[in-house]
């Protein structure tokens, strides 16, 4: 029996059945470089703990509010963390995705917040997220780490701000979204933290509308 030819559609329709899934992070690779990761795997928003929240715009600001007993090398700390952020999403993401300072009270994305600790909270930090949106990052000043530790958690907490989850090997990382660090050495912003980022922002960075990242968590050996 003779087979009819192909419609345009049907072809349309087994070219896209064929064609492998696309891959996070496909279309963009961040521009820039950074230490390899020893995460194994990020989690994102919408994963497990996280909230699901997302941002739908990319102009992100961050400010700083501090209790009044901060002295003002632990300040600094905190602004060297937004200043550590802004500095590689601006050479990571030519500008697509930006996080800058804003000055005294005024409104902003994400607010640092530097207080004082409370009976009920032993952490060292953590980040209020829901929604579209992480608007808080609350860094606790339990008076004895160096302001350089304080820092290190502004650092990790903004990431989730940002949109980043924990690795699947929490403890055994120094990756700076990992648990391992304190111990193990010094944090490490790593090329997996802004690849993963690259997934979640993946709408604005190929030009599309404000959609919420697919689930992860997001694979670091792709890197």
């Amino acid at each position: 029996m003779r087979r009819r030819p192909a419609t345009v559609v049907e072809v349309a329709l087994l070219v896209a059945l064929l064609s492998p899934p696309a891959t996070a992070g496909a279309q963009f690779r961040p521009s820039c470089s950074l230490p390899e990761s020893d995460a194994e795997a990020l989690t994102l928003p919408g994963d497990h703990h996280l909230p699901g929240y997302w941002w739908d715009h990319t102009d992100l600001t961050v400010g700083i509010r501090a209790h009044a007993g901060a002295s003002g090398a632990e300040i600094t700390a905190l602004e060297e963390a937004v200043g550590t952020w802004a500095d590689v999403l601006d050479r990571c993401f030519d500008g697509v995705l930006t996080l800058d300072p804003v000055a005294g009270s005024g409104p902003a994305d994400i607010v640092v917040h530097l207080v004082p600790p409370t009976r009920d909270v032993v952490l060292g930090g953590f980040a209020r997220c829901g929604g579209r949106g992480c608007p808080d990052v609350v860094v606790l000043d339990h008076g004895s780490p160096a302001p350089a530790y304080l820092g290190r958690v502004a650092l990790h907490e903004l990431g989730h701000a940002l949109g980043l989850g924990h690795p699947t090997n929490l403890h055994r990382t120094t990756d700076l979204m990992g648990y391992g660090w304190p111990s193990r050495g010094a944090p490490v912003l790593s090329d997996c933290d802004v690849d993963a980022l690259a997934h979640v922002f993946a709408w604005a960075l190929e030009g599309g509308e404000p959609v919420p990242p697919g689930p992860g968590p997001y694979d670091c050996s792709q890197d």
